[in-house]
């Protein structure tokens, strides 16, 4: 986490919302600003910045300040004027999202299939579960089509067949902000 690139994204991501709903490309370049590089924009990156700064508010009342408050009231002005474009995306996104986390978990599968060498690199689960975060909240912003759901309830099936139970994977002052009963699958792992 960094809290840093997480206000400039928020200040960033308002800023340009209604130009990456009118794009083309799903995943919007931004780029490095004030020497911090940025991911690129999309509606479930957007989410997940929102709720990490949501998350530390109280944590970081001075640095979070007014920017959550005000990126957040740009972001919904935007969606209010451009609701088609906005569920399009998400959407979109969504679909790609779930498309990446399926194969990282056929991959993941392919790998256990064969014994892995004493120094084989971890799993990765911790940077690729990020995926399945936005898959959630973009699940949550926006009604999802009935098969992309089912096909995540299928996914997460899957998943929990091969489900480890542990403690909280990102940083520890995000877990109150993360129910184990609704995000199970940050308290894992593979």
């Amino acid at each position: 986490m960094n809290l840093k690139q997480d206000l400039i994204f928020a200040r960033v991501a308002a800023e340009q919302m209604s130009d990456y709903l009118h794009a083309e490309v799903l995943f919007y370049p931004v780029g490095s600003i004030d020497g911090v590089q940025m991911p690129q924009l999309t509606i479930g990156t957007w989410l997940e910045t929102e709720w990490r700064l949501a998350a530390l508010r109280d944590r970081y009342p001075n640095e979070i300040g007014e920017v959550l408050p005000a990126a957040q009231a740009e972001v919904r002005k935007i969606r209010h004027r451009l609701p088609d474009q906005y569920q399009h995306k998400a959407r979109r996104e969504f679909k790609s999202r779930l498309d990446s986390w399926e194969m990282f978990l056929n991959d993941r599968q392919d790998a256990t299939a064969q014994p892995e060498p004493y120094n084989a690199p971890r799993s990765g689960y911790a940077d690729r579960v990020h995926t399945r975060f936005r898959l959630e909240l973009l699940k949550d912003d926006v009604s999802q089509l009935g098969d992309q759901v089912s096909r995540l309830r299928m996914l997460d099936g899957r998943l929990r067949m091969r489900f480890k139970p542990g403690e909280f994977i990102w940083e520890p002052e995000l877990a109150p902000a993360a129910p184990a009963d609704k995000y199970w699958f940050l308290y894992a792992r593979l």
